[in-house]
């Protein structure tokens, strides 16, 4: 066997090697991935034990079979909810001939204080769309934790508190599987096609 054959076969060796590597690290990616997705909400929402701000259960049957942007918060926040809200209300009221077209959810992080009718009254400022849920703070951690959001109680003057919290959106199809999310503060026109995609699925 000469050099340059020899020189042929480790070259095509070292290829397919490596395209090995990249197809099991893709896979593993994959599994990993799907691992630590959140399970869909229909599956999460019958482990838990929630409200609406009507003090109704929140069930599959409040989706409506509709795609659901899920937002945690709490009432007492100064800018990140109520401006999320508003402007999700507003972005879907330009890109839907309907506001009832897409769920806008939004879980409280702060049950102490956000009962349902503390709820109702804060979400009157908004769009008829949004869906206030609260519960008992165990079943709400738990709701949370589907999403991996991070919340903390952080003391202020006077024995009050504020919450450190995840401030993403996040989005789900009308079956309710998790598709991604939309960060705070990101671009419009970003977040205008990231629901126009999010309709279209299903």
């Amino acid at each position: 066997m000469n050099f340059a054959r020899k020189k042929l076969i480790l070259l095509s060796s070292i290829i397919i090697s490596f395209i090995i590597i990249l197809i099991l690290t893709f896979l593993f990616a994959e599994h990993l991935s799907r691992k630590n997705a959140p399970q869909k909400i229909s599956e999460i929402i019958n482990k838990v034990h929630l409200i609406d701000h009507y003090g109704k259960p929140f069930k599959n049957s409040t989706l409506k079979n509709k795609p659901s942007l899920l937002f945690f918060g709490f009432t007492n926040c100064p800018e990140i909810c109520p401006t999320t809200l508003a402007d999700l209300s507003e972005i879907i009221r330009e890109v839907t001939s309907s506001v009832d077209e897409i769920n806008i959810i939004f879980v409280t992080l702060d049950p102490q204080r956000d009962n349902e009718k503390h709820l109702k009254d804060y979400l009157q400022y908004f769009d008829g769309n949004i869906i206030g849920v609260t519960g008992d703070k165990i079943d709400i951690k738990k709701f949370a934790d589907n999403w991996r959001v991070f919340y903390e109680n952080v003391k202020t003057s006077n024995n009050n508190y504020t919450i450190n919290h995840t401030a993403n959106v996040f989005m789900i199809d009308k079956l309710g599987n998790f598709t991604g999310t939309i960060s705070w503060g990101e671009n419009e026109t970003s977040i205008i096609q990231k629901i126009n995609n999010l309709r279209k699925l299903n």
